[in-house]
């Protein structure tokens, strides 16, 4: 199953939103999950998981300077079809064991080439991942990024991150509203103060308030997110006390974690009973 995490806005946490709720659905469920981006970028999630790059960051992942570490060296492998069917786990890296995995860039392609070969390779790649792990979590870069519309299209599930600025919300559901049915939305840096409160959204536009979930501002996570230690804030307070600063930030992303997971597997129920259906 394929999830995009998306915006329609660049400030709006997509990265920062799918590390956390990465590691929080590996920590209830099962699965196993591989993260990645269709766009390289200096904060990405490698730099939330495991810190800013270093050297060895991408060491044994890709061949070549030519090729480019992990994702580059993926991409381009698939490229010019010299890749076996396990190619993947070559170029993954494991940021919690057996659960959660993750293809680092090695930052030596240019932006515009990975994307065109990015966009160019797709359908093999997403072949690949579902493969090599039930769930696929695909950090999604804006319109303006040649692989964005087709990644939308063969996402199982849009995961949209908005915020409560009224242009950004009237953006969207103005511009965007096709995604609705296969999407559920994350409210970054979330307020009760706001006058666009869940209840308001839901009432101002075509969706369920059961499909908001409020991702809260938290000065500590954002600080861990900088850091490269959000896998260690997450396990740290998952279990935190009512009385911890952290408590209401952690129990919204486990809320969307569970809501996430929940919502594939519904999905792949559905999958299932088509394709029996089909005699397949």
């Amino acid at each position: 199953m394929k999830i995009a995490f998306w915006s329609n806005a660049r400030q709006c946490g997509v990265t920062s939103n799918l590390a956390a709720i990465s590691v929080a659905s590996v920590i209830r469920f099962p699965y196993r999950l591989i993260t990645l981006e269709n766009h390289l970028s200096p904060n990405n999630l490698g730099s939330a998981y495991l810190g800013k790059p270093r050297a060895d960051m991408v060491r044994d992942v890709g061949t070549n300077y030519y090729e480019g570490g992990g994702s580059e060296g993926l991409i381009r492998k698939i490229y010019r079809g010299g890749y076996a069917s396990n190619v993947l786990e070559h170029y993954i890296r494991e940021i919690i064991y057996q659960h959660l995995y993750y293809i680092p860039q090695g930052q030596v392609i240019h932006s515009e080439l990975f994307d065109y070969e990015f966009n160019h390779c797709i359908r093999l790649i997403f072949q690949l991942l579902d493969r090599s792990a039930e769930i696929s979590l695909i950090d999604t870069a804006g319109s303006n990024i040649l692989s964005t519309k087709t990644v939308l299209e063969e996402a199982d599930l849009i995961v949209v991150n908005l915020c409560q600025d009224p242009v950004i919300l009237k953006d969207f559901f103005l511009n965007y509203s096709s995604l609705l049915p296969k999407a559920m939305l994350l409210i970054s840096k979330y307020s009760g103060h706001s006058r666009f409160s869940i209840k308001r959204i839901s009432k101002m536009y075509p969706v369920s308030p059961e499909r908001i979930f409020p991702i809260p501002y938290n000065e500590i996570f954002g600080d861990a997110l900088h850091r490269g230690s959000v896998v260690e804030f997450i396990f740290h307070n998952y279990h935190c006390t009512k009385e911890s600063p952290n408590r209401f930030f952690i129990q919204s992303v486990k809320r969307a974690a569970y809501g996430m997971i929940k919502e594939t597997e519904h999905l792949q129920r559905m999958k299932t009973e088509e394709l029996q259906q089909c005699g397949r």
